[in-house]
């Protein structure tokens, strides 16, 4: 009796062995395959960092490009919102995104290339954050990396196919767009050796209306300056207008809130054969408006008072710029009409907003991604 219980209990307890020793191979394959799992969401994970790299090179390239276009437009095709692109244009921005995600690597793939329809043209909404596709004066471009079958192939998964999957397609979006222009500038950009004071904007200006830079006063509340040299004098302001026309001067870049210019206190009148000059070689014939301009961007400065349109003197502080159109120059008669939805080449505004709805609010050649 003895013996048989004895024989039992080997049996019970090779029986629980046995079944921790099945229990055990299970939860090691389980954890196996979590482990493999656990490789490809990483793989997955990582090379869905690298696509979204390469969706924000392109749609930054792309959109970067699509300032650089609207830049070389006339001001005139610049202002206007049903201008559609032309297919040579968009090929331009296109090849530019193309050689950005083809820079850029996404796993086994050195080169990414892009599908027909990875980039997209649109209009950003900057306090609605949303993106409506269009390509009439579009402002923003959205951009998809991928690995998937329309391009560059799935990933392939190192453990999924034991669950049967074993490729994986990714994809990132990203959209770049052109805000206000409000923050630094080149050098070279702002190319006139007159500014004009920010009272001028407190109810006076309007798209399009006229200005004067002389004689001034009222009607053109501005200022000449020999930028940021020293002294400010006559004999200083003729050799910068010079130098403007010759290439032998090139302005200095300009960050508003920060730049200070060297204002003469008055016109020059010995400074005016020097500014005909310059307004000769600068000035372009516009067959819409059959009239010779000179697109210019137009520093505007501080002012002391709320009210006051006199001439300024010593050095001020530049608190923005604008874009005009000078229409003539001639000894003590300087026109010209202030421009917006016009571009400007100076950086974002630190604000990053849409624009273009104001003389002091030139676009921006210089994209941002906002999503």
């Amino acid at each position: 009796m003895w013996n048989k219980h004895r024989t039992w209990g080997v049996s019970a307890l090779l029986n629980q062995r046995g079944i921790a020793a099945i229990n055990g191979a299970f939860m090691g394959l389980t954890m196996a395959i979590m482990a493999g799992v656990a490789i490809d969401v990483g793989h997955a994970l990582l090379t869905q960092n690298e696509l979204h790299n390469a969706s924000d090179a392109a749609a930054l390239a792309a959109a970067r490009q699509l300032g650089v276009t609207y830049l070389a437009m006339p001001i005139a095709q610049q202002q206007d919102l049903n201008r559609n692109l032309t297919s040579a244009e968009q090929s331009q921005v296109n090849a530019q995104a193309t050689a950005a995600a083809n820079a850029n690597s996404a796993s086994n793939v050195s080169n990414l290339s892009l599908s027909q329809g990875d980039i997209e043209y649109g209009t950003w909404d900057f306090n609605g954050k949303t993106f409506t596709p269009t390509v009439t004066r579009p402002n923003a471009i959205r951009a998809t990396a991928r690995r998937d079958g329309a391009a560059n192939g799935p990933i392939t998964t190192f453990f999924g196919g034991i669950l049967g999957v074993s490729t994986m397609n990714l994809s990132t979006t990203s959209i770049a767009a052109l805000g206000t222009s409000g923050g630094p500038t080149p050098p070279g950009v702002a190319d006139v050796p007159f500014a004009i004071s920010q009272n001028w904007f407190n109810g006076v200006a309007s798209c399009n209306s006229g200005i004067q830079f002389s004689p001034t006063g009222a009607n053109g509340c501005a200022g000449w300056h020999v930028f940021d040299q020293t002294p400010a004098n006559a004999n200083k302001l003729r050799n910068t207008i010079d130098g403007l026309q010759d290439g032998s001067y090139q302005s200095p870049g300009l960050t508003p809130g920060q730049t200070h210019y060297n204002f003469t206190g008055g016109e020059v009148s010995s400074a005016f054969p020097n500014l005909i000059n310059l307004w000769n070689t600068k000035k372009q014939w516009n067959t819409d408006t059959g009239r010779d301009e000179w697109a210019i961007n137009l520093p505007v400065y501080q002012s002391s008072s709320s009210s006051s349109c006199n001439n300024p003197s010593d050095s001020i502080i530049i608190v923005g710029y604008a874009k005009a159109v000078i229409t003539k120059v001639a000894k003590n008669d300087i026109q010209a009409e202030v421009k917006c939805d016009a571009f400007f080449d100076g950086a974002p505004s630190p604000n990053q907003t849409g624009g273009g709805i104001g003389p002091l609010q030139p676009l921006s050649v210089y994209p941002r991604l906002v999503s």
